[in-house]
Formats: C-alpha cells, sequence, structure tokens
C-alpha cells in the first residue's frame, strides 16, 4: 500500500492515542516559565481569544489537517503585512512553532551553538526510530563528503555515469515501444529511474544494478517515509513509546538491504587497503566514504555502519528527487500550456545537444547541462509550486532569550523553542510571483532567452538559494547536494522530452497536507510512448 494511502489510519488511530495524550499531558504539566511569556506575547493562529489550556489543546489536535491553512493566514496578517512571527501550535513539537517572517532569514547564519538545525532535522525525518546506530544520525560524517565530493565544481564529473546508467534505467522500465502507448504509475515509474540513476553514483555498479537492492531500498525509502509521517503526528510525549512500532517495517527492509551490501562494502574495503589507501578504478561515494571513514578511526569502518550511512543519504537524496519529478510531470504536461512548453524545452535540448555532438544521446557533459535554461527553469518552477513542505528551515533555539532583531524588540525566544519559516507562502506570494498559483515552466528563463550575461541566468538557476527561493535552505548552511541533485534531474527531464511523449490519465487531485507535509499523489497513472525520432 502507498504511503500516502496510509493516511486514512490516522482518523481512529489519531483519537485513542491523542486522548491517552491529552491526559498525559493534564496529569504531568510543568510549563516552562519562560516559554509561557513567550506563547502569551505572540499572536497564535488557531488558538481562541482567551487563549486557555484547552483551546491549546484544541488547536494542537487541529494542526494535523489544518497546519497549511492557519500557516496561510499567518503569513499574510502578520508575516507580511506586519512582519512579525506568529505562533502556530503544531503535533510536531506537542506545542507550538514560531512561524518567522522572510526578512529574518538571515538568523539562519547563525552558529550552531545559537539555533542549532541537527535536532529539527531528526525530528523531520525521524532517523532514531528508523536505525539501530546512533553514530550514523547523531555523527553525519558522511555529509562532509557530500560538501567536498559533490560540490558545484565537482559534481561535473558524475554527469556521464548518470546519464549511461539513465539510458539504462529508463530502457529497462520505461521501454522502447514507439507505436503502442503503455500506463505507467507516475510515483513508481518515476522512482524506478530516479532510484537507479542514483545508486550508480552512490554505490557503483554491480549494485546499482541489483533489482533486490533497489527494489528493498525503495521500500525502505518508503516505509521511513511512511513512518516519519505518523510518529510526527503522535505527541512528542508518545514517540518513544509508539514511535518504534512505526519503524519495524523500515528496519526490515534495512535488513534485506545490508544483507546484499555489506558483501560488496566489505570487499572494497579489502581492496583499499591492500591498495594502501589508492583510489583505484571505483569512483562514487562508496569509495569516498571508505576514505573519509579510514580517517575517523576504525571503528568506522565497519561494513554495517557505511550500507547504513549510504542508506540514510540515499533516503534523503533519492526520496527528494522522485518527489520533484513525480511533480513536475503532471505539474508540465497537465499545464494549460503543455504543448507550448514542452515544444520549447525539446527545441531547447535538441540545440544543444547539437552542439555537443560526442554526448547528444544523453546530454553526459556538465558544459551541456548549463546550457539547459528551460529546463532548469521547468524544474525550478515546479519546486516553487509543489512544496515539500508548508514550513522548513526548522531551527532550534540553544541560548536564553534570543533576540530576533527585530526593531520593535518585542520577543525574546527562550531556549528550546523551534523556529520555522512559511517557505510554501513564500514561495506562493503574490507580490514576489505574477500569478503564483499557476505553472509557468519558463517563468525563470524567459527574461534571459540570449541574454549572455552568465550572472543574470545564474541568479535565478534552481541552486540559487534566494529570499523567494528556499527549496534548499539559505545562507551558509544551504543543501550541500543540491548541485548533484539538480544536474540530475536536469538530465532526467531532459531525456524524458526528448525520447518519450508523456499525457496524463484524469486529472490530478488537489494536494492535502499531513501535519507539514504535503502528501504526494501516489496514485496518478500515465501514459507514454517511445518518439520514433530521438537525439
Amino acid at each position: 500500500m502507498a504511503w500516502a494511502d496510509q493516511v486514512q489510519w490516522l482518523g481512529p488511530v489519531s483519537v485513542a492515542i491523542l486522548t491517552l495524550a491529552t491526559v498525559r499531558l493534564l496529569l504531568a504539566r510543568s510549563p516552562n516559565t519562560a516559554q509561557v511569556r513567550l506563547w502569551e506575547s505572540l499572536d497564535a493562529v488557531g488558538v481562541g481569544q482567551r487563549g486557555s489550556f484547552f483551546s491549546w489543546m484544541r488547536a494542537i489536535v487541529g494542526s494535523l489537517t489544518s497546519t497549511a491553512q492557519r500557516t496561510r493566514e499567518g503569513y499574510a496578517r502578520f508575516c507580511k503585512s506586519q512582519n512579525r512571527p506568529f505562533a502556530l501550535p503544531s503535533l510536531w513539537t506537542g506545542r507550538a512553532v514560531v512561524v518567522l517572517p522572510p526578512s529574518l532569514l538571515p538568523l539562519l547564519n547563525r552558529p550552531e551553538s545559537e539555533l542549532a538545525a541537527h535536532r529539527a532535522q531528526l525530528d523531520t525525518i525521524q532517523l532514531p526510530y528508523m536505525m539501530a546506530d546512533p553514530d550514523v544520525y547523531d555523527n553525519p560524517i558522511h555529509f562532509d563528503i557530500v560538501r567536498r565530493s559533490m560540490s558545484r565544481k565537482d559534481v561535473g564529473a558524475l554527469a556521464a555515469v548518470t546519464a549511461e546508467e539513465l539510458h539504462a534505467a529508463f530502457t529497462a522500465y520505461w521501454g522502447l515501444d514507439a507505436d503502442n502507448w503503455v500506463k505507467l504509475n507516475n510515483w513508481d515509474a518515476c522512482g524506478r529511474v530516479m532510484t537507479r540513476a542514483a545508486m550508480r553514483a552512490l554505490v557503483g555498479v554491480p549494485l546499482c544494478r541489483d533489482e533486490r537492492l533497489l527494489d528493498w531500498s525503495r521500500k525502505y525509502a518508503s516505509a521511513v517515509i511512511a513512518g516519519t509521517a505518523f510518529i510526527n503526528c503522535l505527541p512528542p510525549v508518545l514517540r518513544p513509546y509508539i514511535g518504534p512500532l512505526f519503524g519495524m517495517r523500515a528496519k526490515h527492509y534495512q535488513a534485506h538491504c545490508l544483507t546484499i551490501m555489506e558483501p560488496v562494502i566489505k570487499e572494497r574495503i579489502q581492496m583499499w587497503e591492500q591498495s594502501k589507501g589508492v583510489m583505484g578504478e571505483q569512483d562514487d561515494f562508496l569509495q569516498w566514504t571508505i576514505m573519509r571513514c579510514a580517517k575517523a578511526g576504525p571503528e568506522q569502518m565497519d561494513p554495517t555502519r557505511i550500507a547504513m550511512r549510504l542508506l540514510g543519504l540515499a533516503t534523503m537524496s533519492v526520496m527528494g528527487m522522485v518527489y520533484v519529478l513525480a511533480h513536475c510531470i503532471p505539474d508540465l504536461y497537465g499545464s494549460r500550456s503543455t504543448n507550448d512548453f514542452v515544444a520549447g524545452l525539446e527545441a531547447e535540448c535538441r540545440n544543444v545537444a547539437a552542439a555537443f555532438p560526442t554526448t547528444a544521446a544523453s546530454l553526459a557533459s556538465n558544459e551541456a547541462l548549463h546550457g539547459l535554461y528551460r529546463v532548469d527553469s521547468t524544474l525550478r518552477e515546479s519546486m516553487r509550486l509543489s512544496n515539500i513542505s508548508v514550513t522548513s528551515l526548522a531551527r532550534d533555539v540553544i541560548v536564553d532569550d534570543m533576540d530576533l532583531g527585530l526593531a520593535e524588540n518585542l520577543y525574546k525566544i527562550p531556549q528550546g523553542v523551534r523556529l520555522v519559516f512559511p517557505t510554501q507562502d513564500i514561495h506562493r506570494d503574490e507580490s514576489i510571483y505574477e500569478t503564483p498559483l499557476d505553472f509557468d515552466a519558463f517563468r525563470f528563463s524567459r527574461a534571459f532567452e540570449g541574454n549572455e550575461h552568465k550572472s543574470d541566468r545564474e541568479a535565478v538557476a534552481s541552486t540559487t538559494c534566494s529570499p523567494s527561493f528556499l527549496v534548499f535552505g539559505y545562507g551558509r548552511r544551504a543543501c550541500p547536494g543540491r548541485w548533484y541533485a539538480m544536474q540530475t534531474l536536469k538530465q532526467t527531464l531532459a531525456y524524458i522530452v526528448l525520447h518519450y511523449d508523456v499525457e496524463l490519465i484524469g486529472k490530478p487531485r488537489e494536494r492535502r497536507a499531513l501535519l507539514n507535509v504535503m502528501v504526494p499523489q501516489q496514485d496518478l497513472e500515465i501514459r507514454i510512448r517511445r518518439k520514433p525520432i530521438s537525439t
């Protein structure tokens, strides 16, 4: 069963759980005085005027289905019109989060000793319930590798192998039938292709082509996302008791993945040790991880630990790319201007491919991919419109009485409070974007068609973080893997428009929010046909 469909369980289960949680809170309520003062000073959306304990409880329980609507209301009333924060009751924290106006985005550059991202990120994906080894998520040295080896200047080296794997994946999963339309599940079709392409960069050949591993890793990622959705809907006081139950399915799939991965990783470690630390023929994330772990100490060279690091990274990166592609396809092919958009994209891809004839079949060079401005704009527009979450960029206050730096100086944020930004509403703000609810594939490229000034085009590239585009974060701690993710997504979308006709079967449903997550439609079907003449 698709994890998005499992939310129907939340009705009766949530009633029982929330009743128990309410009793628990009533019996063991020990309010933090500083936080109580904060909630009294902030405007709270969804709480009655009296602000009684029971009205707060109703608001917290109601956040399960009302977070998107309340955030939209608070953004318009306080962030946008008054440049003020507001309190948003949420089951995620068991009390409220402080939603900040966009003017306070520079706060994200404050050091981890003042505003911490780590715990908030763990709460977003709940890895402690999905993995038995705390060192994997509390000591994430694999992210050091992302920063050093998948940076903007290095990621181009992965373009050729990604293109090779994409061609093999599309051939295997989408097929070569140019005479007949083939029906596919959109989420599954995108997931299979993106998983295989990403696993090529992560673990290399032959693991990336092991259908058993690909199947188990997709199931593991889905179980992590589904488990996280359920756990985040539990009151925090109940998570240590009930959370492990929702993590059991993920751990089951994880065990299957480890069984396949561990022998290969062990062999790679032996080869690396025999070569006395020389890179060798393998040049993928697994090899870089072995090199980094060797420097960190012998305890990090355990094949199981390395495998779990790779699985954790794959879950976050691959599922993120699957989410983007699975929404870009209905955004693009369900648009009122789909014919014009697809024709424009195909023309751009063919022109760029003609300029790089040695890589024309797959757009397999970094230089070629840099010329896909319309493709980049299409992906950026889809990410802007089809957000993964209602709020994001969560940070936990570590210091006492943190000053937000607003002119009025009215708010001192005590330790332990979680801050977020209303990213979905920023991305849909009509004062920032014209007709923000419409999908305009060339919104970010149209103004620069034929513009020779590289800096102008880079300013609206999908990897550029700005106060109006926050998909990959903001400031010094923006997502370090965004260059690899976007390079792979550009190659994937370019391959689709060059090689396939695509139509939607039925109309996509309006997306709904489960707490803070925008639940994807996993039953949308598409039909595809291989183009008879392709570059």
